[in-house]
């Protein structure tokens, strides 16, 4: 019994063990070295791979992104590497400009993490409370009740 006990204390300790998890583009530093200014659009995307977000509205922008978060046992996962790499594209879709940012340049990139409600879902207490009422006739009721 004290033995069993014992395992069952371990596995749980075990359980509780930490570890680094990785999330979004998996870098390689020879390729990120390679792209340069007046790059094609498709070269960049053939060294690089598909990136995490690409951009029309302020540019055309291609965006590696990749984080790093320390996780233990139940707890709520802590950043602690960010990696953003910015290549920006001309009208020609040659490559203009690379950027890179990290964790500790802040949030470069306004992440919303709201939830959008579309109109018309969101019931009211009154709606709640009759929500049923009038939807079924006397004859409904007999019909499938027990009597």
């Amino acid at each position: 019994m004290k033995k069993i006990l014992l395992l069952l204390i371990l596995l749980n300790i075990s359980s509780c063990s930490s570890y680094i998890e990785k999330r979004g583009y998996l870098f390689d530093e020879e390729n990120q070295k390679e792209i340069r200014i007046g790059m094609q659009k498709s070269e960049v995307y053939q060294l690089m791979g598909s990136p995490s977000t690409e951009s029309q509205e302020n540019g055309n922008k291609f965006y590696y992104t990749s984080n790093k978060f320390y996780k233990y046992a139940f707890l709520n996962p802590k950043e602690i590497e960010r990696t953003i790499l910015v290549v920006s594209f001309n009208e020609e879709d040659l490559t203009e400009n690379i950027e890179k940012y990290s964790l500790k340049d802040g949030k470069i990139i306004n992440y919303n993490s709201d939830i959008t409600i579309p109109g018309g879902t969101e019931a009211t207490i009154m709606q709640d409370l009759f929500d049923n009422t009038g939807r079924y006739t006397s004859k409904e009721a007999i019909a499938g009740s027990i009597f």
